[in-house]
């Protein structure tokens, strides 16, 4: 299983990881409860094999191509998303899969679905390559049966964990095609639904189907006796609902003007003035501003890079002239966006004559976060989940 979540500045989705690798700039992690996965592979494939040593050792092995995998799963996503000029802060490996946090915002319904399917058509690639070689191998032993296949799997051989790797990734891609949250169908069919309709209506539709395949999920892991179906449900059910919880986050976002939380800061910083004075009551962004006019930006780490000489500078020697500014009437959101586009944690708020009227940085972002955040409105959305799961009338 795996899961692409688009993030936020202000949010994280998963706790602590311990990072093991970065991959062309995409740090790749491993959460502590995977670990809880290693006892439970040593019993299955020590227990199932005449020399349990051997098959316990062969269960690693079938533990790690299985996670690559997934890695692999979660990289595509990753990839491509760069490609389309989004953030990617990190690939997480949990016990039931990965999760890839992708930066949020609104897609063309396009991109979205491109992204989506980059992970489901890796993992059919692998197994469209490993397809020769398990069949040949089959051939070999004169067996070309799904029963012949089965008993192949069962054994603790490099054939096996061939066929294994194979398998799994056919799985990958099915069970990730799943036309729900948080799994990549489910952006495929938000994706589709947004060409027919409004987007907040399409990531509904889909958010409630994820709600409806994790309760399946549980009642048939019930049903069965399984415990990773009721686990996996939980998964699907908290994915879900991290996903209406950035939907509620966005459209809060988008309805709050961002004058309304911009800052003074002083007026900004007059470009003939000396750097130093930019250090004066701590380094930070700031806005240039001559005769009221914004006509540049000073940014925090240009300003601590020329810190030793900065009396002999003035702000208008290192100012960025090429700066993106936003309206007081402009969401926070988009101002956000704006922000997350230009690179740097502020953007100045001017009226439609360029006048300054104050400056709008990541920590008034994470102010607002916490506005929206307030214990009315977390009542709420728990609401809204409950009316989701059917347990609450409308």
């Amino acid at each position: 299983m795996s899961a692409n979540v688009w993030f936020d500045d202000w949010g994280s989705t998963v706790g602590r990881a311990f990072h093991i690798a970065t991959v062309r700039g995409v740090a790749v992690r491993l959460h502590p409860t995977l670990l809880l996965v290693i006892p439970w592979v040593l019993w299955h494939w020590g227990g199932r094999s005449v020399d349990p040593l051997r098959g316990a050792l062969f269960g690693v092995f079938v533990l790690v191509a299985v996670f690559v995998s997934v890695v692999g799963h979660e990289l595509a996503h990753a990839l491509v998303a760069h490609r389309f000029g989004l953030a990617v802060r990190d690939v997480t490996l949990l016990p039931i899969g990965g999760l890839t946090r992708i930066e949020q915002g609104p897609l063309p319904p396009r991109r979205e679905a491109i992204i989506a399917l980059a992970g489901p058509a890796l993992n059919l690639l692998v197994a469209t390559a490993l397809v020769p070689i398990v069949s040949g191998m089959l051939v070999l032993r004169d067996a070309t049966s799904l029963p012949a296949l089965a008993q192949l799997v069962s054994e603790t051989s490099v054939a096996s964990l061939l066929a294994l790797t194979m398998v799994s990734n056919v799985l990958l891609a099915v069970f990730n095609l799943i036309p729900a949250f948080p799994m990549d169908g489910g952006r495929v069919l938000r994706a589709w639904l947004s060409t027919v309709s409004e987007r907040s209506r399409a990531t509904r539709i889909s958010v409630t189907a994820g709600y409806v395949v994790s309760l399946g999920a549980l009642g048939l892991g019930v049903w069965l006796r399984d415990p990773t179906l009721p686990i996996a449900g939980l998964f699907l059910a908290t994915a879900a609902f991290l996903e209406q919880r950035t939907l509620e986050l966005e459209r809060a976002m988008q309805r709050l003007p961002v004058g309304q939380f911009a800052v003074w800061d002083g007026g900004g910083v007059d470009p003939e003035e000396p750097l130093a004075h930019a250090l004066r009551g701590g380094p930070r962004d700031l806005a240039v501003v001559r005769d009221g006019i914004v006509v540049g930006m000073l940014w925090r780490e240009i300003v601590l890079r020329h810190a030793n000489i900065a009396h002999l500078l003035r702000a208008a020697d290192v100012m960025d002239r090429a700066f993106a500014a936003v309206s007081p009437q402009t969401s926070v959101y988009e101002a956000h966006r704006r922000m997350l586009a230009s690179g740097h944690p502020a953007v100045p708020v001017v009226d439609p004559g360029n006048r300054y009227r104050g400056i709008f940085t990541s920590d008034r972002l994470t102010h607002v976060y916490r506005y929206v955040q307030s214990p009315r409105r977390t009542t709420a959305r728990w609401i809204l989940l409950a009316r989701a799961l059917g347990l609450l009338g409308r």
